[in-house]
Protein backbone atom coordinates (compact mmCIF):
# COMPACT_ATOMS: atom_id res chain seq x y z
CA UNK A 1 0.00 0.00 0.00
CA UNK A 2 1.12 3.22 -1.01
CA UNK A 3 2.29 6.07 1.25
CA UNK A 4 -0.92 7.97 -0.61
CA UNK A 5 -3.39 5.55 -0.19
CA UNK A 6 -2.61 5.17 3.51
CA UNK A 7 -3.09 9.10 3.33
CA UNK A 8 -6.49 9.10 1.68
CA UNK A 9 -7.68 5.88 3.71
CA UNK A 10 -6.54 7.97 7.43
CA UNK A 11 -8.33 11.18 5.84
CA UNK A 12 -11.61 9.69 4.74
CA UNK A 13 -11.78 7.85 8.13
CA UNK A 14 -11.13 10.81 9.99
CA UNK A 15 -13.86 12.61 7.78
CA UNK A 16 -16.11 9.33 7.88
CA UNK A 17 -16.06 9.55 11.63
CA UNK A 18 -16.41 13.30 12.28
CA UNK A 19 -19.42 12.77 9.59
CA UNK A 20 -21.13 9.89 11.86
CA UNK A 21 -20.70 11.62 14.94
CA UNK A 22 -22.16 15.00 14.00
CA UNK A 23 -24.90 13.27 12.40
CA UNK A 24 -25.51 11.25 15.92
CA UNK A 25 -25.49 14.71 17.80
CA UNK A 26 -28.31 16.37 14.99
CA UNK A 27 -30.35 13.60 15.76
CA UNK A 28 -29.80 13.22 19.38
CA UNK A 29 -30.74 17.08 20.07
CA UNK A 30 -33.50 17.35 17.28
CA UNK A 31 -35.21 14.32 19.31
CA UNK A 32 -34.91 16.17 22.51
CA UNK A 33 -36.02 19.08 21.24
CA UNK A 34 -39.30 17.88 19.85
CA UNK A 35 -40.04 15.83 22.83
CA UNK A 36 -39.55 19.51 24.94
CA UNK A 37 -42.06 21.00 22.14
CA UNK A 38 -44.48 18.35 22.59
CA UNK A 39 -44.44 18.85 26.39
CA UNK A 40 -45.05 22.20 26.11
CA UNK A 41 -48.04 21.78 24.20
CA UNK A 42 -50.00 19.15 26.51
CA UNK A 43 -49.30 21.09 29.57
CA UNK A 44 -51.31 23.83 27.67
CA UNK A 45 -53.54 21.89 26.64
CA UNK A 46 -53.95 20.35 30.57
CA UNK A 47 -53.92 24.01 31.43
CA UNK A 48 -56.84 25.10 29.30
CA UNK A 49 -58.44 21.63 30.35
CA UNK A 50 -58.26 22.46 34.17
CA UNK A 51 -59.31 26.01 33.33
CA UNK A 52 -62.71 25.04 31.95
CA UNK A 53 -63.75 22.56 35.04
CA UNK A 54 -65.80 23.45 38.27
CA UNK A 55 -63.71 22.68 40.58
CA UNK A 56 -64.77 22.40 44.27
CA UNK A 57 -63.68 20.59 47.61
CA UNK A 58 -66.53 17.72 46.95
CA UNK A 59 -65.31 17.10 43.01
CA UNK A 60 -64.54 18.00 39.87
CA UNK A 61 -67.80 19.03 37.13
CA UNK A 62 -67.24 19.97 33.32
CA UNK A 63 -68.21 23.42 32.22
CA UNK A 64 -69.04 23.81 28.78
CA UNK A 65 -66.87 26.52 27.03
CA UNK A 66 -66.71 27.36 23.17
CA UNK A 67 -63.59 25.48 22.78
CA UNK A 68 -65.42 22.30 24.58
CA UNK A 69 -65.64 19.93 21.66
CA UNK A 70 -61.78 20.56 20.71
CA UNK A 71 -60.93 20.21 24.16
CA UNK A 72 -63.06 17.01 24.58
CA UNK A 73 -61.58 15.28 21.90
CA UNK A 74 -57.94 14.86 23.07
CA UNK A 75 -59.25 14.80 27.04
CA UNK A 76 -59.82 12.57 30.01
CA UNK A 77 -61.61 14.04 33.12
CA UNK A 78 -61.10 12.03 36.67
CA UNK A 79 -63.07 13.02 39.39
CA UNK A 80 -61.26 11.13 42.03
CA UNK A 81 -61.16 7.89 40.31
CA UNK A 82 -63.98 8.04 38.32
CA UNK A 83 -64.16 9.17 34.44
CA UNK A 84 -66.09 12.00 33.99
CA UNK A 85 -65.53 12.66 30.46
CA UNK A 86 -63.31 11.03 27.28
CA UNK A 87 -62.21 11.69 24.10
CA UNK A 88 -64.99 9.78 21.55
CA UNK A 89 -63.53 6.68 19.67
CA UNK A 90 -60.83 6.11 21.91
CA UNK A 91 -58.92 2.70 21.95
CA UNK A 92 -59.63 0.40 24.57
CA UNK A 93 -55.33 0.41 25.27
CA UNK A 94 -54.97 4.21 25.15
CA UNK A 95 -58.44 4.58 27.41
CA UNK A 96 -56.24 2.19 29.78
CA UNK A 97 -53.14 3.97 29.83
CA UNK A 98 -54.87 7.46 30.25
CA UNK A 99 -57.04 5.95 32.93
CA UNK A 100 -53.98 4.70 34.80
CA UNK A 101 -51.84 8.32 34.45
CA UNK A 102 -55.06 9.81 35.87
CA UNK A 103 -55.91 7.61 38.71
CA UNK A 104 -52.70 8.76 39.69
CA UNK A 105 -53.18 12.47 40.41
CA UNK A 106 -49.73 13.69 39.81
CA UNK A 107 -47.51 15.13 36.53
CA UNK A 108 -46.88 12.44 34.43
CA UNK A 109 -46.04 11.63 30.71
CA UNK A 110 -46.34 8.44 28.97
CA UNK A 111 -46.08 6.68 25.29
CA UNK A 112 -49.31 5.41 23.81
CA UNK A 113 -50.30 3.42 20.92
CA UNK A 114 -49.57 5.25 17.31
CA UNK A 115 -47.25 7.48 17.97
CA UNK A 116 -49.52 9.26 20.39
CA UNK A 117 -48.94 10.42 23.86
CA UNK A 118 -50.06 11.41 27.07
CA UNK A 119 -49.75 14.08 29.97
CA UNK A 120 -51.90 13.71 33.47
CA UNK A 121 -52.11 17.01 35.42
CA UNK A 122 -53.98 16.80 38.87
CA UNK A 123 -56.86 19.20 40.06
CA UNK A 124 -56.91 20.47 43.25
CA UNK A 125 -59.70 22.46 45.22
CA UNK A 126 -58.49 26.37 46.31
CA UNK A 127 -57.55 25.53 49.84
CA UNK A 128 -56.93 21.70 49.61
CA UNK A 129 -53.30 20.32 49.00
CA UNK A 130 -54.73 16.98 48.10
CA UNK A 131 -56.14 16.19 43.92
CA UNK A 132 -59.50 16.03 44.31
CA UNK A 133 -58.89 14.85 40.71
CA UNK A 134 -56.83 14.82 37.53
CA UNK A 135 -56.72 15.60 33.24
CA UNK A 136 -54.71 13.74 30.95
CA UNK A 137 -54.77 15.09 27.39
CA UNK A 138 -53.02 12.86 24.38
CA UNK A 139 -51.22 14.68 21.40
CA UNK A 140 -50.71 12.93 18.33
CA UNK A 141 -46.64 12.52 17.35
CA UNK A 142 -47.04 10.77 13.85
CA UNK A 143 -46.09 14.43 12.49
CA UNK A 144 -43.15 14.90 14.41
CA UNK A 145 -41.78 11.66 13.90
CA UNK A 146 -42.40 11.54 10.38
CA UNK A 147 -40.71 14.32 10.50
CA UNK A 148 -37.20 12.71 12.05
CA UNK A 149 -37.67 10.29 10.15
CA UNK A 150 -37.05 12.60 7.05
CA UNK A 151 -34.74 14.70 8.59
CA UNK A 152 -32.00 11.46 9.63
CA UNK A 153 -32.82 10.35 6.00
CA UNK A 154 -31.43 13.90 4.35
CA UNK A 155 -28.29 13.69 6.72
CA UNK A 156 -27.68 9.97 6.07
CA UNK A 157 -27.62 11.52 2.32
CA UNK A 158 -25.68 14.48 3.14
CA UNK A 159 -23.15 12.91 4.99
CA UNK A 160 -22.87 10.23 1.74
CA UNK A 161 -22.21 13.47 -0.43
CA UNK A 162 -19.85 14.96 1.77
CA UNK A 163 -18.19 11.73 2.03
CA UNK A 164 -18.07 11.85 -1.54
CA UNK A 165 -16.69 14.94 -2.11
CA UNK A 166 -14.49 14.62 0.40
CA UNK A 167 -12.90 11.87 -0.95
CA UNK A 168 -12.76 13.35 -4.19
CA UNK A 169 -11.00 16.04 -2.84
CA UNK A 170 -8.69 14.32 -0.57
CA UNK A 171 -7.78 12.21 -3.39
CA UNK A 172 -6.57 15.31 -5.34
CA UNK A 173 -5.07 17.51 -3.10
CA UNK A 174 -2.60 14.61 -1.64
CA UNK A 175 -1.63 13.10 -5.02
CA UNK A 176 -0.86 16.69 -6.31
CA UNK A 177 1.02 17.77 -3.36
CA UNK A 178 2.76 14.93 -3.30
CA UNK A 179 3.66 14.74 -7.05
CA UNK A 180 6.48 17.28 -6.66
CA UNK A 181 7.76 14.96 -4.17
CA UNK A 182 8.39 12.39 -6.32
CA UNK A 183 9.70 14.22 -9.16
CA UNK A 184 12.38 15.81 -6.49
CA UNK A 185 13.25 11.86 -5.75
CA UNK A 186 13.56 11.11 -9.34
CA UNK A 187 15.54 13.84 -9.86
CA UNK A 188 17.48 13.49 -7.01
CA UNK A 189 17.83 9.30 -8.36
CA UNK A 190 19.52 10.86 -11.51
CA UNK A 191 21.46 12.95 -10.41
CA UNK A 192 22.82 11.02 -8.12
CA UNK A 193 23.74 8.68 -10.65
CA UNK A 194 24.83 11.13 -13.33
CA UNK A 195 25.30 14.55 -12.07
CA UNK A 196 26.42 15.16 -8.33
CA UNK A 197 26.74 18.69 -9.03
CA UNK A 198 23.11 19.43 -9.89
CA UNK A 199 21.03 21.06 -7.06
CA UNK A 200 17.31 21.71 -6.13
CA UNK A 201 18.50 25.42 -5.06
CA UNK A 202 15.02 26.72 -3.44
CA UNK A 203 16.37 28.69 -0.63
CA UNK A 204 16.14 28.26 2.98
CA UNK A 205 13.15 26.08 4.20
CA UNK A 206 10.00 27.72 4.14
CA UNK A 207 8.12 24.65 4.54
CA UNK A 208 8.12 20.82 4.13
CA UNK A 209 9.05 20.68 0.13
CA UNK A 210 11.42 23.31 0.70
CA UNK A 211 12.92 21.53 3.81
CA UNK A 212 13.01 18.21 1.88
CA UNK A 213 14.34 20.58 -1.04
CA UNK A 214 17.12 21.49 1.22
CA UNK A 215 18.04 17.95 2.74
CA UNK A 216 18.31 16.40 -0.65
CA UNK A 217 20.67 19.11 -1.49
CA UNK A 218 23.01 18.28 1.44
CA UNK A 219 22.80 14.45 0.83
CA UNK A 220 23.78 15.29 -2.46
CA UNK A 221 26.62 17.57 -1.54
CA UNK A 222 27.53 14.55 0.79
CA UNK A 223 27.85 11.92 -2.09
CA UNK A 224 29.58 14.38 -4.08
CA UNK A 225 32.31 14.99 -1.29
CA UNK A 226 32.32 11.64 -0.41
CA UNK A 227 33.50 10.77 -3.94
CA UNK A 228 35.73 13.83 -4.37
CA UNK A 229 37.29 12.07 -0.96
CA UNK A 230 37.41 8.70 -2.38
CA UNK A 231 39.17 10.50 -5.86
CA UNK A 232 41.46 12.44 -3.85
CA UNK A 233 42.13 9.76 -1.71
CA UNK A 234 43.39 7.03 -5.05
CA UNK A 235 45.72 10.24 -5.97
CA UNK A 236 47.52 10.89 -3.18
CA UNK A 237 47.94 6.88 -2.06
CA UNK A 238 48.96 7.15 -6.14
CA UNK A 239 51.91 9.70 -5.19
CA UNK A 240 52.73 8.30 -2.04
CA UNK A 241 53.44 4.93 -4.18
CA UNK A 242 55.48 6.63 -6.79
CA UNK A 243 58.46 6.85 -5.23
CA UNK A 244 58.72 3.80 -3.19
CA UNK A 245 57.92 1.90 -6.94
CA UNK A 246 60.48 4.27 -8.86
CA UNK A 247 63.12 3.16 -6.14
CA UNK A 248 62.00 -0.31 -6.54
CA UNK A 249 62.82 -0.40 -10.34
CA UNK A 250 66.39 1.84 -10.15
CA UNK A 251 67.02 -0.77 -7.37
CA UNK A 252 65.78 -3.85 -9.91
CA UNK A 253 67.82 -2.36 -12.31
CA UNK A 254 71.27 -1.84 -10.49
CA UNK A 255 71.14 -5.30 -9.52
CA UNK A 256 70.30 -6.23 -13.01
CA UNK A 257 73.67 -4.66 -14.22
CA UNK A 258 76.10 -4.78 -11.25
CA UNK A 259 78.49 -7.66 -9.65
CA UNK A 260 77.64 -9.56 -7.50
CA UNK A 261 78.22 -7.48 -4.30
CA UNK A 262 76.26 -4.11 -5.94
CA UNK A 263 73.98 -6.56 -6.84
CA UNK A 264 73.22 -8.10 -2.80
CA UNK A 265 73.75 -4.39 -1.71
CA UNK A 266 70.42 -3.17 -4.09
CA UNK A 267 68.65 -6.45 -3.29
CA UNK A 268 68.47 -5.50 -0.07
CA UNK A 269 67.11 -1.73 -0.59
CA UNK A 270 64.96 -3.57 -2.79
CA UNK A 271 63.34 -5.52 -0.05
CA UNK A 272 63.96 -2.47 2.51
CA UNK A 273 62.05 0.05 -0.14
CA UNK A 274 59.27 -2.74 -0.10
CA UNK A 275 58.75 -2.97 3.30
CA UNK A 276 58.11 0.83 3.27
CA UNK A 277 56.00 0.18 0.45
CA UNK A 278 53.63 -1.85 2.52
CA UNK A 279 53.87 0.15 5.14
CA UNK A 280 52.12 3.34 3.48
CA UNK A 281 49.99 0.62 2.07
CA UNK A 282 48.38 -0.61 5.20
CA UNK A 283 48.56 2.84 7.25
CA UNK A 284 46.30 4.54 3.95
CA UNK A 285 44.16 1.91 3.45
CA UNK A 286 44.01 1.08 6.95
CA UNK A 287 42.37 5.19 7.76
CA UNK A 288 40.38 5.08 4.69
CA UNK A 289 38.72 1.95 5.97
CA UNK A 290 38.53 3.14 9.69
CA UNK A 291 40.18 -0.05 10.98
CA UNK A 292 42.45 2.11 13.25
CA UNK A 293 41.41 5.20 15.00
CA UNK A 294 44.51 7.52 14.17
CA UNK A 295 44.29 9.83 17.34
CA UNK A 296 44.62 6.18 19.50
CA UNK A 297 48.52 6.08 20.98
CA UNK A 298 51.15 7.85 21.82
CA UNK A 299 54.15 9.08 19.59
CA UNK A 300 57.59 10.60 20.84
CA UNK A 301 57.93 13.14 17.88
CA UNK A 302 61.76 13.61 18.82
CA UNK A 303 62.17 9.88 18.43
CA UNK A 304 60.77 10.43 15.24
CA UNK A 305 62.26 13.47 14.08
CA UNK A 306 66.11 11.56 15.19
CA UNK A 307 65.53 8.79 12.68
CA UNK A 308 65.59 10.75 9.95
CA UNK A 309 68.72 11.21 7.95
CA UNK A 310 70.96 14.08 7.06
CA UNK A 311 68.82 16.26 9.72
CA UNK A 312 69.58 18.34 12.35
CA UNK A 313 66.67 18.09 15.32
CA UNK A 314 66.53 20.06 17.95
CA UNK A 315 64.43 19.67 21.00
CA UNK A 316 63.75 20.20 24.30
CA UNK A 317 64.78 17.58 26.99
CA UNK A 318 61.11 17.48 28.27
CA UNK A 319 59.16 17.39 25.63
CA UNK A 320 55.63 15.29 26.28
CA UNK A 321 54.27 12.92 23.89
CA UNK A 322 51.81 13.56 21.38
CA UNK A 323 48.75 12.18 20.85
CA UNK A 324 48.74 9.76 17.64
CA UNK A 325 49.52 6.19 15.93
CA UNK A 326 53.28 5.77 15.60
CA UNK A 327 53.14 4.89 11.65
CA UNK A 328 50.26 7.46 10.87
CA UNK A 329 52.29 10.27 12.17
CA UNK A 330 55.35 9.24 10.59
CA UNK A 331 53.63 9.13 7.45
CA UNK A 332 52.64 12.71 7.84
CA UNK A 333 55.93 13.35 8.65
CA UNK A 334 57.71 12.19 5.55
CA UNK A 335 55.96 14.29 2.87
CA UNK A 336 57.31 17.74 4.97
CA UNK A 337 60.38 16.07 4.65
CA UNK A 338 60.86 15.16 1.40
CA UNK A 339 59.51 18.59 0.41
CA UNK A 340 62.33 20.03 2.70
CA UNK A 341 64.79 18.06 0.42
CA UNK A 342 63.98 18.87 -2.35
CA UNK A 343 63.81 22.40 -2.03
CA UNK A 344 66.63 23.03 0.26
CA UNK A 345 70.15 24.51 -0.39
CA UNK A 346 72.23 23.15 1.84
CA UNK A 347 70.47 21.75 4.96
CA UNK A 348 67.41 20.29 6.76
CA UNK A 349 65.95 21.54 9.74
CA UNK A 350 63.79 20.48 12.37
CA UNK A 351 62.91 22.14 15.61
CA UNK A 352 60.08 20.89 18.28
CA UNK A 353 58.67 22.53 20.92
CA UNK A 354 55.44 22.46 23.25
CA UNK A 355 52.75 24.20 25.14
CA UNK A 356 49.77 22.85 27.29
CA UNK A 357 48.21 21.48 24.46
CA UNK A 358 49.93 21.16 21.56
CA UNK A 359 53.47 19.95 20.50
CA UNK A 360 54.68 20.96 16.85
CA UNK A 361 57.26 19.88 15.45
CA UNK A 362 58.88 22.60 12.14
CA UNK A 363 60.44 21.10 9.55
CA UNK A 364 62.94 24.26 8.13
CA UNK A 365 64.90 24.00 4.60
CA UNK A 366 67.23 26.95 3.37
CA UNK A 367 65.07 26.95 0.23
CA UNK A 368 63.62 29.81 -1.68
CA UNK A 369 60.32 29.07 0.38
CA UNK A 370 56.61 28.52 -1.08
CA UNK A 371 55.79 31.26 -3.47
CA UNK A 372 53.43 33.86 -1.30
CA UNK A 373 50.85 33.34 -4.01
CA UNK A 374 50.32 30.10 -3.17
CA UNK A 375 49.84 30.44 0.22
CA UNK A 376 47.33 27.46 1.73
CA UNK A 377 46.77 26.45 -1.70
CA UNK A 378 49.89 24.11 -0.97
CA UNK A 379 47.25 21.99 0.97
CA UNK A 380 44.96 21.53 -2.37
CA UNK A 381 45.82 18.12 -4.02
CA UNK A 382 47.39 18.56 -7.63
CA UNK A 383 48.98 22.05 -6.82
CA UNK A 384 53.07 22.79 -7.03
CA UNK A 385 55.33 25.48 -7.09
CA UNK A 386 56.72 27.11 -10.27
CA UNK A 387 59.76 24.80 -10.13
CA UNK A 388 61.67 21.63 -11.66
CA UNK A 389 60.78 19.76 -9.25
CA UNK A 390 59.69 16.25 -9.41
CA UNK A 391 56.07 15.49 -7.95
CA UNK A 392 52.46 15.20 -8.57
CA UNK A 393 51.58 17.96 -6.13
CA UNK A 394 50.01 15.34 -3.75
CA UNK A 395 52.48 15.07 -0.83
CA UNK A 396 51.38 17.83 1.15
CA UNK A 397 47.59 17.34 1.04
CA UNK A 398 48.40 13.49 2.22
CA UNK A 399 50.51 15.15 5.54
CA UNK A 400 47.81 17.13 6.35
CA UNK A 401 45.44 14.55 6.26
CA UNK A 402 46.97 12.26 7.89
CA UNK A 403 47.83 14.62 11.30
CA UNK A 404 43.67 16.01 10.90
CA UNK A 405 43.06 12.17 11.21
CA UNK A 406 45.59 12.30 14.61
CA UNK A 407 43.49 15.44 15.84
CA UNK A 408 46.31 17.76 14.62
CA UNK A 409 47.25 20.05 11.51
CA UNK A 410 50.16 20.29 9.07
CA UNK A 411 50.24 24.49 8.88
CA UNK A 412 52.49 26.24 6.07
CA UNK A 413 54.59 29.18 8.58
CA UNK A 414 54.90 32.72 5.35
CA UNK A 415 58.35 33.69 5.23
CA UNK A 416 61.45 33.89 2.82
CA UNK A 417 62.35 30.34 3.83
CA UNK A 418 60.30 27.24 3.77
CA UNK A 419 58.61 25.49 6.84
CA UNK A 420 55.93 23.51 7.83
CA UNK A 421 54.62 23.07 10.84
CA UNK A 422 53.09 19.75 12.02
CA UNK A 423 51.34 20.02 15.40
CA UNK A 424 49.69 17.28 17.49
CA UNK A 425 47.80 16.94 20.59
CA UNK A 426 50.36 16.84 23.70
CA UNK A 427 49.39 14.47 26.50
CA UNK A 428 50.55 15.15 30.00
CA UNK A 429 51.17 12.75 32.98
CA UNK A 430 51.63 8.56 32.79
CA UNK A 431 51.05 7.47 29.06
CA UNK A 432 48.12 4.79 29.54
CA UNK A 433 49.14 1.20 28.55
CA UNK A 434 47.93 1.36 25.08
CA UNK A 435 49.59 4.23 24.24
CA UNK A 436 52.45 2.98 25.86
CA UNK A 437 52.20 -0.46 23.27
CA UNK A 438 51.94 1.62 20.50
CA UNK A 439 55.00 3.75 21.15
CA UNK A 440 56.75 0.54 21.92
CA UNK A 441 55.96 -0.81 18.35
CA UNK A 442 59.07 -0.43 16.23
CA UNK A 443 59.06 1.68 13.09
CA UNK A 444 58.17 -0.35 9.67
CA UNK A 445 56.27 -2.92 11.86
Amino acid sequence: MTFRTRLLLAAMTTLAVGLGALLVLGNVLLAQRTRAEVSSVMRANADSQVSALIVTPTGVHVRETANDGVLDRRSWVFDGDRVIERPPGATAELDRIASRLGRARRTAEAEGPHDVRLRAEPVRAEGRAEPVGAVVVSYSTESLERLQKEVLVGSVVLAALVMLAGALAIRSAPFSALRPVAQMTESARDWGAHDLDRRFELGPARDELTGLAATLDGLLARIAASRRHEQRFAGEVAHELRTPLAALQLRAEIALSSRDDDRDQALRAIVADAGRLGEAIDALLAMARHEIDPSTGSVDLAALARELEDVEVSSPADLPMAEGDPDIVRRALMPLVDNARRHARTAVRVELEADERRVRLTVLDDGPGVDAALGDRVFDPGVRGDDDHPGAGLGLPLARRLARSCGGDVQLVPGPQGAFVLELPALRGPVPAEHAQSLARPAGT
